[in-house]
């Protein structure tokens, strides 16, 4: 039953339990929208300065998740810019693969957009950088001109979504911890609770979107920004390899059901059909 909560805002209104999707809370109206909106105005505005170009629809997306929807797995900072980087190489590489196989034909554009759309969610998922707005990186090339060389693309996508997640950071801890703590993960540098190569990597692209913004004033610092950007994103995109766990083949054990309250043996309805259906 969604729950309608017309009570001003105060600390208690910002706990993940009320405030996310399902609860329709004053609270989060008034202080997620206005955050949303000033977040993008911002990002225009650092666009403006610097000259640094982003593509705005897919970041309006991600400061809205930033803004309303904080605790989300997918508003992590590693979602957030590692998504929005990985899916831009995505939608680059399906726009190339779409002209290549179907170029000067009416199935050119969606071609284009199947494949970068399929290659960005495919980056995605292995990169554990599940992020929604992030399709859209990939898909607007297909169908739309860039305002950046194609090759830098990705890295200034990456720009902007660094600056979306600095400004959901700032603006959401008046009220609560930001980011959000992952399930399951001990806390760590700085008391957060994110993995430690989240958060140097996200440390390190904060710094090379510092270098970037100098791009006015000094094409070598804004060089080096780019490069010190991949580093960060490296770090952040292949860390999780080294200590996943990694299933090659199905298992027929199920884990035992857990006990009903005053019974015991398995809950009905469970697998035993197929336990004896698998003798």
């Amino acid at each position: 039953m969604i729950e309608i909560r017309l009570v001003l805002p105060n600390r208690r209104e910002f706990r993940r339990d009320l405030y996310r999707p399902g609860v329709i809370s004053l609270s989060r109206i008034l202080w997620g929208s206005t955050g949303a909106g000033l977040f993008l105005a911002l990002i225009a505005l650092a666009c403006d300065a610097t000259g640094v170009s982003v593509l705005y629809p897919p970041l309006a997306a991600t400061c809205f998740i930033g803004a309303t929807c904080t605790y989300l797995r997918v508003a992590r900072p590693k979602s957030v810019i590692v998504g929005h980087f990985i899916s831009a190489v995505g939608g680059l590489l399906g726009v190339a693969a779409g002209e290549a196989m179907f170029g000067g034909t009416s199935l050119a554009i969606p071609a284009k957009l199947g494949l970068a759309v399929f290659f960005s969610a495919v980056f995605m998922q292995i990169l554990d950088a599940d992020h929604p707005p992030a399709a859209a990186t990939a898909a607007i090339p297909a169908i739309l001109p860039l305002p950046v060389p194609i090759a830098m693309l990705p890295l200034h996508m990456a720009w902007g979504a660094v600056l979306a997640v600095v400004f959901t950071v700032v603006w959401n801890r008046v009220w609560f911890e930001c980011p959000a703590p992952d399930e399951g993960c001990p806390r760590s540098w700085l008391n957060l609770g994110m993995d430690k190569p989240d958060i140097a990597g996200t440390g390190i692209c904060v710094l090379a979107s510092l270098l970037m913004c100098a791009k006015p004033w000094s094409e070598g610092a804004y060089t080096a920004g780019l490069w010190v950007m991949s580093a960060g994103l490296a770090v952040m995109s292949l860390h999780h390899f080294f200590g996943a766990r990694v299933l090659v083949a199905r298992t027929d054990e199920c884990p035992s059901a857990a006990p009903i309250s005053g019974r015991s043996g398995p809950i009905p309805g469970s697998n035993t059909k197929e336990e004896k259906h698998g003798q």
